[in-house]
């Protein structure tokens, strides 16, 4: 079921700072949670430990429910359209799923750390491939974390526990490496959460050492930005990351239990969520996504559910983000939300 709010949120429901370096950037007090759907279960649309959440090229969402080992496809509403997957270790089942994305074409692919490997599946959830392996070696996987997919179809994988950005073509050939200890990029301790921005650069949380590194996508470090801890621009244990069309980067802070935004170079411009259990609060958050609108679907481990949250709607009307009014006006009535 889904639950909508259109009031202007309490504090705890409402960021702080300023969202956006672009001209014309909103207040982050105007970003705000808008709907709430799930809760604890094994029916269709209920979640446990939901940690991976993506939007396909319809608009629709996928959540990797963890501990159900499944993968569900929901509508915007949070209506369930369908799902795939089991428990196993054969034939595209899952282990202990970590993280999925969508590729060309609508395939699916999900980061599978129970079983070390990739697999892809068509748009439907027919299996097609699995690749990887367990080890340390090139194209094998110790505890594959996050995946993220280039224009051209390349695999960027945060391969934790081998401390390394890997690099594969879409059948799961190895291209590179980056990130390992001890080479001449800026070495991660612990890479978890991958995304590529707009301006294709590979952005990478470092879960152990509190920070997010952003590389080239031949592996050339860029720049560093957060440092562990719990204040502004801090980060504790940071999973999932996303970022948007302006450039925004959203992290799931999952040990502030909140998600912070940095804007493209780095600098904190605010945040949202509050440990808890009622709307608009989190616990561990694992995964974020952010659609072409900007609004931002945050997959809230601990609580069993998927948050919704965007910018308030009048901010939208007003124009104040350049392209933002029509699409953020139909994905919010997609929602049930009218301005």
């Amino acid at each position: 079921m889904k639950h909508s709010m259109t009031m202007a949120g309490t504090p705890d429901t409402q960021a702080s700072g300023r969202l956006g370096s672009h001209e014309g950037a909103v207040s982050a007090s105007e970003y705000r949670m808008t709907a709430w759907f799930g809760h604890f279960g094994t029916e269709p649309g209920q979640f446990n430990n939901p940690k991976g959440i993506a939007l396909d090229g319809n608009g629709q969402l996928l959540v990797l429910d963890a501990s159900n080992t499944r993968v569900q496809r929901l509508n915007c509403d949070g209506g369930a359209i369908g799902a795939f997957g089991r428990y196993g270790s054969v034939n595209g089942q899952l282990a202990s799923p970590t993280a999925l994305a969508c590729g060309p074409g609508g395939r699916i692919y999900v980061a599978d750390s129970g079983n070390a490997c990739i697999s892809r599946y068509n748009r439907d959830g027919v299996h097609e491939v699995t690749f990887g392996g367990y080890g340390p070696g090139r194209g094998s996987f110790m505890l594959p974390s996050g995946i993220a997919l280039s224009s051209d179809g390349s695999l960027f994988v945060a391969d934790t526990n081998n401390t390394r950005v890997q690099v594969l073509d879409a059948d799961g050939k190895f291209i590179r490496q980056f990130g390992c200890i001890g080479s001449t990029s800026a070495p991660l301790r612990a890479p978890f959460g991958i995304a590529l921005g707009h301006d294709d650069l590979v952005y990478v949380t470092d879960r152990d050492g509190g920070n997010v590194q952003v590389y080239s996508q031949e592996g050339a470090f860029v720049r560093r930005f957060g440092s562990p801890g719990h204040g502004s621009g801090e980060l504790q244990n940071p999973l999932g990351i996303a970022v948007d069309p302006w450039g925004n980067v959203f992290v799931a802070d999952s040990g502030n239990h909140r998600i912070q935004v940095f804007d493209s170079k780095g600098a904190d411009i605010g945040r949202f969520g509050e440990r808890g259990s009622g709307p608009g609060r989190l616990h561990t958050p694992a995964a974020i996504a952010v659609n072409a609108a900007g609004d931002a679907f945050v997959a809230d481990c601990e609580n069993h559910r998927i948050h919704v949250f965007a910018l308030d709607m009048e901010a939208k009307r007003t124009g104040l983000i350049a392209g933002f009014g029509m699409l953020a006006a139909s994905c919010l009535a997609r929602l049930g939300i009218r301005g």
